[in-house]
């Protein structure tokens, strides 16, 4: 009982407080800015696939980095962010220094892949 009085009490306190020291308005304006920058991140994370398989997913953006996993069309990727790399000739030979940091939707591998390989 004690509790939920005093509980009551700091309650009304802040709520009476928090406005008369403007420190109400300020987390507000950090609740929303928290708000804004989780959705930001959540458009960010792409869904992407591979383009052949037997994509190598590596431990960095490398060909010389240690292989953690394979990928293959249909697997899907998360794209969690990009890096840059080591520069790898594509398909259409063109040259891609970009890699993307990446989890194999299908196996839950995560780690690195070329932008040429999706």
């Amino acid at each position: 009982m004690r509790t939920a009085i005093r509980n009551a009490l700091l309650s009304a306190f802040f709520a009476a407080a928090l406005p008369l020291s403007g420190l109400g308005a300020h987390l507000g304006t950090i609740a929303a800015g928290i708000k804004d920058a989780l959705a930001k991140t959540a458009d960010q994370t792409q869904v992407r696939d591979f383009a052949e398989p037997g994509v190598l997913i590596r431990s960095a953006p490398s060909t010389a980095a240690a292989a953690r996993g394979s990928g293959a069309p249909g697997d899907r990727v998360s794209v969690r962010g990009s890096a840059p790399g080591e520069t790898i000739r594509c398909a259409d030979g063109s040259n891609n220094s970009e890699w993307f940091e990446i989890t194999n939707r299908r196996t839950s591998v995560s780690g690195f892949v070329s932008a040429c390989y999706l």
